[in-house]
């Protein structure tokens, strides 16, 4: 019934240049009684059988809380909000190009079935430390890129080349920097010649940096104190394990100054 009642949908969606980004499926008993079942998509949406298939997820997970009575005797398929669709420039197999659909019909079905929080995106902050760099905001939230509409050639996959090299980053971030015993070093500023983390005892074979990372400073409120400045280091252990250690605070000359911490703050692949 959905899939019949999405054809005439599309009608009208195609008719004003829109696709559907909630949809609501309306259920009248006939006690007068309304249950109203309502789905999002991350894209503009308006072909019926993805339509079905949203709705479908949704059902399944609501099957045990609908309560049908003695029966519907009214059905409405809804559109809540539109946006524009852009007709995808498809190639010579008549296929479009996007390679995003797929990723983003998937992510509306799981959303469909276990809720909005279900799936998350990392997308990229302003910012230069790394815990704040990135941030994980729901799918359909997420900033996403623009097939290249009908008419219009795609735009040619090869990326511009790059003057400026961003700093290599671990595959892994841990969410809170775990501490490391670090008993020995080269020099004060270098890096560790073994540490201890988790019990165990790790043998530095290669090091390299120092990267250094100073706190931003114009989010600190007055009378507080200035976070310390970190020296990030990519550690390669005895046995090819490669880790992202940093040291928390720099050596001073003053014998009460702290004397630095070591970190854990990811593993690389």
């Amino acid at each position: 019934l959905i899939s019949r009642l999405a054809v005439a949908l599309k009608t009208d969606l195609e008719r004003r240049g829109e696709g559907a980004r909630t949809l609501a499926l309306l259920l009248f008993r006939v006690d007068g009684a309304v249950s109203r079942i309502a789905v999002g998509t991350s894209r503009p949406m308006r072909e019926p059988r993805l339509i079905q298939r949203l709705f479908h997820e949704r059902l399944t997970a609501l099957e045990q809380n609908i309560d049908a009575g003695f029966g519907f005797d009214l059905v409405r398929l809804s559109v809540l909000s539109v946006a524009a669709f852009d007709l995808v420039q498809g190639n010579l197999t008549g296929e479009a190009e996007d390679d995003d659909a797929d990723i983003a019909l998937f992510a509306d079905r799981v959303r469909a079935r276990l809720g909005e929080a279900a799936v998350l995106k990392p997308v990229v902050v302003e910012s230069h430390l790394p815990e704040r760099a990135v941030k994980s905001v729901p799918f359909a939230e997420a900033p996403q890129r623009r097939a290249p509409a009908a008419g219009r050639a795609a735009p040619p996959r090869t990326a511009p080349p790059m003057t400026i090299y961003p700093p290599e980053r671990p595959v892994r971030l841990f969410r809170s920097p775990e501490p490391v015993e670090v008993p020995a070093t080269e020099i004060p500023e270098g890096p560790p010649m073994n540490f201890r983390w988790r019990r165990a005892l790790y043998r530095v074979a290669r090091a390299e940096g120092p990267e250094r990372i100073a706190a931003e400073w114009w989010r600190q409120l007055p009378g507080e104190e200035e976070a310390p400045t970190r020296d990030y280091y990519r550690i390669e252990d005895s046995e090819g394990r490669r880790y992202w250690l940093y040291r928390q605070g720099l050596y001073g000359n003053a014998p009460q100054a702290a004397s630095p911490r070591w970190y854990m703050h990811g593993v690389f692949a």
